[in-house]
């Protein structure tokens, strides 16, 4: 596959963009560094976690006023945190990596 691809450019455009990590901009490798596999799961894991815990404070009001049940705290957590995964490891980490391997061999890195 060719290395340019107008998705990998949009997808890198994006993330290059500092405002878009807010304080996780931490996380955001080197343009030259992969983007691993440890990265992406802490990434999601953050990010899993913040806005799962979001949404149980959420369905927990909606149950007590929909006198209903409210399952496991955890189950939206680990939800958020794997589909976020999966979306990371398909869309922009390949994309990052791709760049990176790119620049690496041009720098010889």
């Amino acid at each position: 596959m060719h290395d340019d691809r107008l998705g990998d450019r949009l997808f890198n455009d994006y993330c290059d963009l500092d405002d878009k990590w807010g304080p996780l901009l931490f996380l955001r490798p080197a343009r030259h560094q992969r983007f691993s596999f440890r990265r992406t799961f802490a990434l999601s894991l953050l990010l899993g976690t913040l806005f799962g815990l979001a949404g149980n404070v959420i369905m927990l009001l909606v149950g007590q006023a929909l006198h209903r049940p409210v399952g496991s705290p955890y189950a939206f957590p680990a939800a958020l945190t794997g589909a976020y995964f999966l979306i990371a490891s398909v869309t922009f980490a390949p994309a990052w990596n791709r760049r990176a391997a790119r620049l690496s061999r041009r720098s010889g890195r």
